[in-house]
């Protein structure tokens, strides 16, 4: 009895164990799996580090290039500061020495005066105390003013080496620094060997190269941007461009209402009153500017009529003047010329450069401008441009490519496996590479009277705006450039790929 109350709970003895088989399975397939998707994660994201260190090596470099192009900006403006500081320093010693000499007299004004006027001395006696009261001041700046446009030209020198430097340094300095970012980035990343040395690089180098260029404006004779700046009526004051005034101010500098003597008939008045001209000028060929100061004696006279002479004259100039306005006489109307449009020297009373002058200036001008201020900076000296005339805000896009020994992606010996159980990494020839380009661009906005449209779309982009209103083209003269990242080109990709997987050898190419 006892024997069949235990038949029902009777089990087969080999049905112990079958459940482990498929959970071995399963742990060995799922261990597989982590295997690869760990190998792939580790792929990938060593994919994205690098390929963001290409994007920080890239973008450095276009910080590079905005510095080159804003740095060139601001010591161009100070080079167009400096340019209009040495032409008020010709202009103001022109006027000095021609008020000066104003005030000395002229030998054939004073024997007309002599002769004509009752009472001469209204005329010499003020023309005495007002030499007295300008000579002190004349032999101050006499003494100040050459020192002063030899310190204005050193300057200027200064910054225009400065300039030519930096271009050259930070064109030099790109690959060690994309370089150094990668390196910072990740210690087993570089840029790719021999890059920038490459025919891949070449086409792009150069046209990095020549989007800039340095600029030698002194002795040409055509147009200059350097130029146009700096001769710009608004960058110009009123007493470099045009000095037209009265020498004669009240109560009796300069002029004179007298009597005529016994010897002027028929009876009356001699009257004199006097004009000045003058203005700055820079050369044509760039090389210095250039100033010419006169002044006339309008002499009213019953018994002589109408008559002008001269009062008084003065010239100065900084460059080197040597062959030019030093040798007279000069016949040539293109002498009388400056450049940007200004002619005669601020004396605009005749549409034609050289014609219908006064005596006084043609004197001074056959004089020639006298002792250059400063012989060895005058002019415009070397600066940087843009090549051509950019429309476009984009700079040319620099281009890197950085790479990383696959041998380095995992730390532990054997983690890939080895035999049928190796993982392949899928990289080519060993070595895993990214593309990253980027380049400066030009920000100020300006298309639209709100700026909302225009390239840069800054926040409140309509303080940015040109006071005209008008879009403001990429140029060396405005500091608004600025690095992004740029997309990297089809064929830079596809020269990239062929680089590092070439044909197989053997390979032949179809006919």
């Amino acid at each position: 009895m006892q024997r069949s109350a235990h038949k029902g709970r009777a089990r087969p003895a080999g049905t112990r164990g079958q459940a482990l088989v498929p959970a071995l399975l399963f742990l060995l397939v799922g261990g597989i799996g982590l295997y690869v998707a760990f190998g792939s994660f580790q792929m990938t994201g060593a994919k994205i580090k690098l390929q963001n260190t290409a994007d920080a090596a890239a973008y450095s470099a276009a910080v590079l290039q905005a510095r080159d192009y804003n740095f060139a900006a601001y010591t161009n403006r100070a080079m167009v500061a400096n340019q209009v500081t040495a032409a008020q320093v010709v202009a103001l010693k022109s006027w000095v020495d021609e008020l000066d000499g104003t005030y000395a007299g002229n030998a054939d004004t004073e024997d007309l005066i002599r002769t004509v006027a009752a009472h001469p001395n209204l005329w010499t006696t003020p023309n005495r105390r007002g030499r007295a009261d300008i000579a002190p001041v004349r032999n101050a700046l006499d003494a100040l003013l050459p020192t002063v446009a030899q310190g204005i030209g050193s300057i200027t020198r200064a910054l225009s080496n400065a300039q030519t430097g930096y271009h050259m340094a930070l064109i030099t300095a790109v690959p060690e620094t994309a370089d150094a970012v990668a390196r910072q980035n990740q210690s087993d990343t570089h840029v790719t060997s021999g890059y920038f040395m490459s025919e891949r690089n070449a086409a792009q180098l150069i046209a990095w190269q020549s989007y800039t260029t340095i600029v030698a404006p002194a002795g040409k004779l055509d147009s200059d941007r350097f130029a146009d700046v700096v001769t710009d009526p608004q960058t110009l004051d009123g007493f470099v461009k045009r000095r037209v005034s009265s020498r004669s101010v009240a109560p009796d500098y300069q002029q004179l209402d007298d009597q005529a003597s016994p010897t002027c008939r028929p009876a009356g008045r001699v009257t004199i009153n006097v004009t000045h001209v003058g203005g700055t000028q820079l050369r044509t060929d760039k090389k210095g500017w250039q100033s010419i100061d006169a002044s006339t004696a309008h002499i009213i006279t019953p018994c002589t009529g109408s008559v002008d002479t001269i009062a008084g004259h003065g010239g100065s100039t900084n460059g080197n003047t040597r062959g030019y306005m030093t040798n007279p006489p000069f016949v040539s109307w293109s002498d009388w010329k400056g450049y940007g449009g200004y002619y005669n020297f601020g004396d605009h009373t005749s549409p034609t450069p050289g014609l219908l002058i006064p005596d006084a200036m043609a004197h001074q001008f056959t004089l020639g401008p006298g002792p250059s201020l400063d012989a060895n900076n005058g002019g415009l000296l070397p600066y940087e441009d843009i090549t051509g005339t950019p429309t476009a805000e984009d700079a040319p896009r620099i281009t890197i490519e950085v790479e990383r020994d696959v041998g380095t992606l995992s730390k532990t010996a054997g983690l890939n496996g080895a035999a049928r159980m190796q993982v392949d990494n899928g990289s080519a020839r060993g070595v895993m590479r990214a593309l990253a380009s980027a380049q400066a661009y030009f920000v100020r906005p300006a298309d639209d009277p709100f700026g909302e449209s225009a390239s840069g779309a800054l926040l409140r982009a309509s303080e940015w705006l040109r006071g005209d209103g008008k879009r403001e083209y990429p140029g060396t003269f405005s500091p608004y450039w600025q690095a992004r990242l740029a997309p990297v080109s089809d064929s830079e990709r596809a020269a990239a790929r062929e680089a590092q997987m070439p044909p197989a050898a053997g390979a032949r190419s179809l006919r």
